[in-house]
């Protein structure tokens, strides 16, 4: 048992180390590369003679901060007070289903205070088929063993699926934690100070003339929507085959599961990771009977690729209302 926690552990501290390293790497180029590009090379405080279009460099700057601002402002709201809101009103209005504790695993112990659990439930979908789904949670009372397997389980469900946290255990307790505004205020306060010192050290008596497209002022800012664009696209695209959270969970828990044929498969041309994308093309039966034709893209394994050229059928999930909307049901069912 020991072993087993000692290498859970390392696995979870592994995965964060990685997105630790990967998030101090693309914030090194984002926030201080720039710095080191601009103040180690020449520039006067009249880089923008034309002063209409050194006030335009300005409001651009202005503009650009305002966006990456709102948007943390945003996360920080959407993931706390709203997130309390929603769920109270799920825990009220939200339908409740029933499920049964498959796996459960200790991802980090805080000594004998709460522990971040890995839970794996099997339960029956409002549509009545059978569904595997994988939740993180705090267990506040580990010594209780409340989540061991084969114990039954609840979960609220928003069956309109646009209330995010969507799903939660029944009889959660959560509370907002407003430290989170802390870094958000100390973020607007260094770019607030970073305009006053860019101003009192470059302006030299005329005013915004220095700031020109390639000053930080505006190269972060522009640099942060690009990089959160990219990795927003690549994480939807690639990895999420263009379905947000909230779509994935509205197909697993509302969707009608059926065997759809295989009409042809061919490589795309791109790659992930040296990983080929493969195009699907495939035909299903509604719930009505109404023959549904469509295509899909999925990354595949470079050692697979010849077994999925070979595939004839496979099980879909789609919702009964808009079959169109569909995925395959084994990268939804887990």
């Amino acid at each position: 048992m020991l072993i087993f926690v000692r290498a859970t552990y390392e696995n979870y501290m592994m995965k964060y180390g990685a997105v630790a390293f990967w998030g101090l790497f693309i914030a090194y180029f984002i926030l201080v590369h720039p710095c080191i590009l601009y103040y180690n090379s020449y520039h006067t405080s009249n880089n923008t003679p034309d002063g209409m279009l050194a006030l335009a460099f300005l409001m651009l700057s202005i503009l650009l901060w305002s966006v990456v601002l709102g948007f943390l402002l945003w996360l920080i709201l959407k993931n706390g007070i709203l997130a309390q809101r929603n769920l109270n009103y799920i825990e009220q209005h939200g339908k409740r289903l029933d499920g049964l504790i498959r796996e459960s695993k200790v991802l980090r112990e805080h000594g004998s205070g709460p522990a971040l659990r890995e839970i794996i439930l099997e339960m029956t979908n409002f549509s009545g088929h059978r569904i595997l789904h994988t939740m993180t949670i705090t267990d506040s009372k580990p010594e209780e063993n409340r989540f061991t397997p084969g114990r039954s389980i609840s979960l609220r469900v928003d069956p309109s699926f646009s209330r995010n946290p969507y799903v939660f255990l029944e009889g959660s307790h959560s509370k907002v934690n407003y430290m989170l505004f802390l870094p958000w205020f100390m973020i607007l306060t260094g770019v607030i100070l970073y305009y006053r010192y860019a101003y009192a050290s470059e302006s030299g008596s005329l005013g915004w003339r220095f700031l020109e497209l390639s000053h930080p002022l505006i190269v972060i800012p522009a640099s942060s929507i690009f990089a959160a664009g990219i990795l927003y696209f690549i994480i939807r695209v690639f990895i999420m085959g263009k379905k947000t959270t909230a779509e994935r969970l509205k197909l697993k828990f509302l969707g009608e599961v059926t065997i759809a044929d295989i009409v042809e498969v061919t490589q795309t041309g791109t790659y992930i990771n040296n990983q080929p994308q493969v195009q699907y093309t495939l035909e299903f039966r509604d719930k009505k009977g109404t023959l549904i034709r469509a295509g899909k893209k999925q990354i595949v394994s470079l050692m697979d690729i010849a077994q999925v050229s070979s595939i004839k059928r496979k099980e879909v999930i789609y919702l009964p209302d808009h079959p169109e909307n569909f995925s395959f049901f084994d990268e939804i069912n887990h």
